[in-house]
């Protein structure tokens, strides 16, 4: 477990096929995605919360442009240094 301030997360390690049931392997009624996924290499991270709205991607400039680009997906570019998307 890894406690952090007002949540707690389960640290998995795995391939992507080992992510299908893995919430088998905890006693708990709570079913949700995993909140933070990201390859060996850290070439990229998703990250998703409790609203289902939400999920952030950090990847190199080029990722996030095509990512972007797609007019197929609903992404906002984030910059740290500005004020944050809201959806009110």
């Amino acid at each position: 477990m890894v406690d952090l301030r007002h949540r707690q997360y389960v640290l998995f390690t795995g391939t992507l096929g080992d992510l299908r049931g893995w919430s088998d392997l905890f006693d708990s009624e709570v079913h949700s995605a995993p909140a933070f996924v990201w390859p060996a290499d850290h070439a990229w991270c998703f990250a998703s919360d409790v609203d289902p709205h939400w999920a952030g991607i950090g990847a190199d400039r080029g990722v996030v442009d095509r990512l972007v680009a797609d007019r197929s997906l609903d992404v906002v570019r984030a910059d740290p240094e500005e004020p944050q998307p809201t959806y009110y």
